[in-house]
């Protein structure tokens, strides 16, 4: 498969790590791709560099890993060429505050899946790749032998299983919760945010966290 990600951060480096190593071809974006020759040559001779717009163009699936803060610049190199296209959302709605700590930046009320939704129309969006921080995911992911949960939500079967074959040659278990409506637990705050879990703890944890916001 051909996957373009857009973003080289911590996230956008180990999946494209882990995907080579399962024989994907991987396009590295950033905003400044020259400085990524080294980065992209250490990962595979055959994984490329570009920018987000060459990224979305380039993959059959496209992993959005960008800082919530310049979200609105990745999108917008993106959206001419997301037609038709799964996207999978990998951002987390967070910014910095200045006292310490993180917050959110969409309505407490609000799905980022839907809200990303929003923000790419002609896309197909999915959500995944968001619960695990990446020093969990590099020290626990086993491809022959997984046990770790990864989450994936997409409002279409078929892009769902698209998502869970990317988790599974990533070395994780895939965990699906559903449509983009339904994936409220992949959010911050959940309690199975950057948590390690199997499959049946996550879902354990995900069905006890959605019985308590229905209350």
């Amino acid at each position: 498969m051909k996957i373009g990600i857009v973003g080289a951060g911590a996230i956008g480096q180990l999946y494209a790590r882990l995907w080579n190593k399962a024989g994907h071809e991987i396009l590295l974006s950033s905003r400044h791709p020259g400085k990524l020759t080294a980065m992209v040559r250490e990962i595979g001779a055959e994984v490329q560099a570009g920018t987000p717009a060459q990224a979305t163009q380039f993959g059959d699936v496209v992993l959005l890993a960008v800082n919530y803060t310049t979200i609105d610049e990745a999108v917008g190199a993106m959206r001419p060429h997301v037609h038709g296209k799964l996207i999978i959302d990998a951002t987390n709605p967070l910014r910095l505050k200045e006292s310490g700590g993180t917050e959110r930046v969409i309505g407490d009320n609000e799905i980022a899946g839907l809200v990303m939704a929003k923000m790419l129309p002609e896309a197909r969006v999915a959500k995944g790749f968001t619960t695990l921080w990446t020093g969990h995911v590099e020290r626990y992911a086993r491809v022959d032998d997984p046990t770790i949960a990864m989450t994936l939500a997409a409002d279409h079967e078929s892009d769902r299983e698209i998502v869970a074959q990317l988790i599974r040659d990533a070395g994780l278990v895939p965990v699906d919760l559903g449509s983009l409506a339904d994936s409220r637990p992949l959010d911050p705050p959940s309690p199975i945010w950057n948590v390690l879990l199997t499959a049946k703890e996550l879902e354990e944890s995900v069905a006890e966290f959605r019985r308590t916001e229905a209350r």
